[in-house]
């Protein structure tokens, strides 16, 4: 068991900064500065405006996210009022919203902007989000709400094999065991400025926010990030960067064309989501990136933000062991239990450990255990060990896959195409496209239905109802889907025989 409260207020260095150095810029917002003082003012408005903590269930509050400095007050306002919030991203299908709204029986929301999509609840909390701190800093202290280490801080919504995304409730305890381990890896202190690439929609945010805010750096949003990240990273003077490993070897590639350099401030560079290859390091040192740390981060929604890691270059990098293509993830942090069973699963253990998902015991069950007194998460993803005791991670045990950084059971995916009008069978699956991993689905359309016709009404049905990370990239009509000899779908097989024919690359 864990310490009481203060063990779990991991929000207080944030509030220490915005008493003593009030002045200090917080978060750079597309060129709007926003000092520990205004952020701190905003943090506790939103705090005292939900619904005070109980010692009884209550639903999450509802955060509505456009990736702008209001949605991280707004976070941060929840969890410091003992909270637990969800992200509603304003531009997902409004369907998708208020199905989440309704699943976790969402009473209240805070609202971030006056425009776009507003819950449709009784109780919408809008900060007046001043521009100058409404009280002096001397009183920003963070309220005392008797917050637990078993109470719910968030839950975020990760594909299923039931074709139901899954709540993912995670606790306070969770984030207090596994932030400071972060700073200190990421190198985060009073003198970083630390880009907040990722939306509140995922928990990768938090390990940008957290760490960040509760270091005394800065927190830098800046729109064009995605399209032009190594301007930005060199006008915003960037130092730590959290990227998806697809992004981050694209920006290799397109730097080595254009005979340009990464940022001269940029101290830390840290990957995560997908598989790195021999060959993808190769590349990120013929850009000359020896002043750089390059980390290669490994987690799971279930295990709260990140629970391996592993420098693979820059200054102090271990020799890399030969694991014969794919990189190692790491070795566990701290607070981070590990076990490889005998089918080469990883499980996890620790603090950081979620609660299980939201109404779905069934599920809760299949994927978290209890053997010898210790909680254990099934990982689903399967490694090897290497001689220095770094992980190298094999594939996964089930049907998940990874696609641009987002977990997708291609079930779901299944279940989704296949649950459309004039489809009679689907198979999905990820095709590699160049250097990028994308998702695919292959379906059979019923008899006398359009082929051209009915994937335009798959288009249109999923963009209307679906999260993007769920929705096929590449839709193709066949007669038939390939099927294994004891009558299975062979997804493999399937990808296999008609790629080709859409003229994308493997």
């Amino acid at each position: 068991m864990h310490p009481g409260n203060s063990g779990i207020d991991f929000l207080e260095p944030f509030f220490e900064t915005a008493r003593t150095d009030p002045a200090r810029p917080a978060v750079v917002d597309n060129g709007l500065v926003v000092g520990y003082g205004t952020l701190a003012a905003w943090v506790l408005e939103v705090a005292g405006s939900v619904t005070p903590r109980t010692d009884g269930p209550q639903p999450p509050v509802g955060v509505v996210v456009h990736h702008s400095v209001r949605d991280v007050a707004a976070l941060l306002g929840v969890l410091a009022a003992g909270r637990a919030y969800v992200p509603l991203e304003a531009a997902h299908p409004r369907a998708r919203l208020e199905s989440v709204l309704s699943r976790l029986g969402v009473e209240e929301a805070v609202a971030t902007a006056g425009t776009g999509w507003q819950p449709p609840l009784a109780r919408v909390v809008r900060p007046r989000w001043a521009p100058a701190a409404a009280t002096p800093a001397a009183t920003a202290v963070r309220p005392d709400r008797g917050v637990r280490p078993e109470d719910p801080a968030y839950v975020l919504f990760t594909s299923g094999s039931t074709g139901e995304p899954k709540g993912v409730v995670v606790p306070h305890r969770a984030l207090a065991a596994v932030v400071p381990p972060l700073r200190t890896l990421y190198g985060i202190g009073p003198d970083a400025t630390v880009l907040h690439f990722h939306g509140a929609g995922g928990d990768t945010s938090l390990e940008e926010i957290l760490p960040a805010l509760t270091g005394g750096a800065t927190l830098v949003l800046d729109d064009a990030a995605r399209e032009r990240f190594a301007q930005v990273a060199e006008d915003q003077e960037v130092t730590v960067a959290v990227l998806p490993t697809g992004f981050w070897h694209a920006l290799a590639g397109d730097l080595l064309h254009q005979g340009a350099a990464l940022p001269p401030s940029l101290r830390t560079v840290v990957i995560g989501g997908e598989a790195v290859r021999a060959d993808m390091l190769e590349r990120w040192h013929r850009l000359g990136t020896d002043g750089v740390r390059l980390l290669n981060t490994y987690g799971s929604t279930e295990t709260a933000l990140v629970t391996h890691a592993v420098q693979l270059a820059g200054p102090g990098a271990p020799e890399l062991p030969d694991t014969g293509g794919d990189l190692p993830i790491g070795l566990p942090l701290p607070h981070v239990g590990q076990r490889v069973d005998d089918s080469g699963e990883l499980l996890v253990s620790g603090p950081g450990l979620a609660l299980g998902y939201h109404s779905a015991a069934q599920a809760t069950a299949a994927r978290f255990r209890e053997e010898g007194g210790v909680r254990w998460y099934r990982t689903g993803d399967l490694v090897t060990v290497a001689p220095s005791g770094a992980l190298v991670f094999r594939g996964r045990s089930d049907h998940q896959v990874k696609i641009r950084g987002h977990r997708v059971d291609l079930v779901e995916v299944e279940g989704l195409v296949g649950g459309c009008s004039g489809v009679l069978e689907a198979a999905a699956v990820r095709v590699d496209r160049g250097e990028h991993s994308t998702l695919a689905a292959f379906f059979v359309p019923l008899p006398d239905h359009d082929p051209a016709e009915v994937a335009s009404g798959v288009r249109a049905r999923l963009a209307e109802s679906t999260a993007p990370h769920l929705v096929p990239s590449l839709l193709v009509p066949v007669a038939e889907l390939e099927r294994t000899h004891t009558g299975k779908v062979d997804r493999t097989a399937t990808r296999d025989r008609y790629l080709a024919a859409t003229g994308a690359a493997r």
